[in-house]
């Protein structure tokens, strides 16, 4: 018996755009609509009883494969998104199992849609095996791209150069680096410093995979041309040193302005936090939008790419340079 999967896969679609196109919803461009149809009766297709409530019902759930990371920023993302779920009558399935254990479930329960956030992911075999049989809407965010998915970017390398940019623009000469050695931070952070020729140096990049990191970070914080602003890649690594700076007499922000990546708030610092990164509620909304077909274009492409810019907001953490 012919079913909506059989055509979907035929006019290579997910199943909920065959369900749209074949209850004349919107959401699908009329070339593809037509192009089901005809799928639809050279197949033959009849639907059954049961075909027929699948295909009428409003797709209802949506699965998130989150990454295996303690972090503010992610259960404040999770959080926005089943915020934002609830609000279109969305259920939500959240997994922190392997990709593909977490695809795999999603397909047993037929999940409507699927928003994955890469993060540290090579894909598998089995995850694109189970991606395959995957018919609904798949949403990849974190900078992986693959067929037939849609994916949201984050220009993190612009947040590090609007970083710069602001710390410079407080006086602020010597900024340092500190965190992981991700390149697009890196080179925002780089192009931020070359661009206004700061006082760039070695020392005032300091990585934490770095066997020697703390003794690193101690001996720039020391040394005669310390910095007078740090831009910190995550909250993970403020957590680190925020003791470490407390033990060398270093005050935020009276002798160190500092920006964090990611936009929220952590409540075991002291000062409201100057930080930089994508919007979070922003990350929601164009997601169920680009999931659920509101951002769909009907001459546009099938598959919708987007990236979020990073959003810069002052707080009290960083000031103007004394000159002391």
């Amino acid at each position: 018996m012919i079913t909506i999967k059989d055509i979907a896969k035929a006019a290579g679609v997910t199943y909920v755009t065959v369900s749209r196109a074949l209850n004349d919803e919107p959401g699908v461009g009329e070339q593809t609509r037509q192009k089901i149809k005809a799928i639809a009766e050279k197949m033959n297709y009849v639907p059954s009883l049961a075909a027929k409530k699948l295909v009428q019902r409003q797709p209802n759930t949506i699965g998130l494969i989150w990454p295996q990371i303690k972090g503010m920023f992610f259960y404040d993302l999770s959080f926005e998104l089943q915020q934002e779920a609830s609000r279109r009558g969305l259920q939500v399935i959240l997994s922190m199992a392997k990709p593909e254990e977490a695809l795999r479930t999603f397909n047993h329960y037929f999940v409507d849609y699927v928003i994955f956030w890469r993060q540290l992911f090579n894909p598998t075999l089995e995850f694109l095996q189970e991606k395959e049989k995957f018919r609904g809407e798949m949403l990849l965010i974190g900078g992986w791209k693959t067929d037939k998915a849609h994916s949201i970017t984050i220009d993190r390398a612009g947040g590090f150069r609007d970083a710069v940019h602001h710390l410079a623009s407080l006086g602020h000469k010597r900024i340092a680096f500190v965190g992981m050695p991700d390149l697009d931070k890196h080179n925002g952070y780089m192009q931020g410093m070359a661009e206004l020729k700061l006082d760039f140096s070695p020392e005032h990049v300091v990585v934490s995979n770095d066997p020697t990191f703390e003794q690193k970070l101690c001996d720039m914080m020391c040394s005669a041309d310390k910095p007078t602003a740090m831009i910190v890649d995550c909250h993970g690594i403020l957590h680190e040193i925020t003791g470490k700076l407390k033990k060398l007499n270093v005050r935020i922000p009276e002798d160190l302005s500092m920006v964090v990546y990611d936009d929220t708030q952590l409540q075991f610092f002291d000062i409201p936090l100057t930080t930089v990164g994508p919007s979070i509620p922003e990350l929601a909304t164009r997601s169920f939008d680009i999931l659920t077909g509101a951002a769909n274009r009907e001459d546009g492409p099938r598959w919708i790419e987007e990236e979020i810019k990073s959003k810069l907001t002052p707080r009290s953490s960083t000031i103007p340079y004394s000159g002391q």
